[in-house]
């Protein structure tokens, strides 16, 4: 059904576009889908992480079923004409990820509380790498096969525009949080910030990755590195 609602939420990396969206649609997840991958191109890597993580809460409810099929359905398409829709391509990776979280709390919906399991905050850290592994990614097909496709859209883009820093960022986000995979994870972190050592995401990361691997002193130099960065404009 369209709707007024429907025709204002207007696919955009504009933060300003995006945050204005939300403000009148808070509830809608595409208008916080929007916002999420606007934030994800910029420093401020703990509200992109927190608007994802609200994304799918609400792609969670009943009113929302199948959003996310249209959107990866819709990407689809737009690359079908336009294969170097870069900016599509980076959509298209997380959409896959959230259409594998989706299936994942399927699977644990009779568990108490699992709604909850996002929002749980670690004090010693800003939560970028938290908690949440997709329960069963491992042994479900259909779970596997979507972070298979997402982690495939990020090697996609990065193979065509390798000098894309947010798609390293955000790919090393999902292997480290996904997969475990921190050695990769790493490797993608540490050379985005070859490309720009002014870009504090990298170093929000590798900070998180520290902390996460119980170094608190290396974990604290990247982040306090990144904060620093982050107040210089960065």
């Amino acid at each position: 059904m369209l709707t007024t609602e429907t025709e204002d939420i207007s696919l955009t990396d504009d933060i300003n576009i995006a945050r204005a969206q939300v403000a009148k649609y808070p509830d809608n997840p595409e208008a916080r889908f929007n916002l999420a991958i606007a934030l994800s191109r910029t420093s401020i890597v703990e509200d992109a992480i927190k608007e994802l993580r609200k994304t799918k809460l609400l792609l969670r409810k009943p009113e929302n079923k199948g959003v996310i099929d249209k959107k990866i359905n819709e990407y689809k398409i737009i690359l079908d004409t336009q294969p170097d829709a870069h900016n599509i391509k980076y959509r298209l990776a997380f959409s896959y990820y959230l259409k594998a979280y989706l299936i994942s709390k399927e699977i644990q919906k009779s568990k108490i509380n699992d709604s909850k399991s996002d929002n749980k905050k670690d004090k010693s850290s800003l939560n970028l790498l938290g908690s949440n592994h997709f329960v069963t990614n491992e042994d479900n097909k259909e779970i596997k096969e979507n972070l298979n496709q997402s982690i495939y859209c990020f090697n996609n883009l990065l193979k065509s525009k390798p000098d894309d820093i947010w798609a390293k960022v955000y790919y090393g986000f999902i292997l480290a949080e996904q997969y475990n995979e921190y050695k990769k994870a790493r490797e993608l972190w540490t050379d985005a910030l070859r490309q720009n050592p002014n870009n504090p995401a990298p170093h929000f990361f590798l900070g998180e990755l520290h902390l996460k691997e119980g170094d608190l002193k290396e974990g604290l130099t990247e982040i306090s590195q990144a904060i620093l960065l982050r107040s210089l404009g960065n």
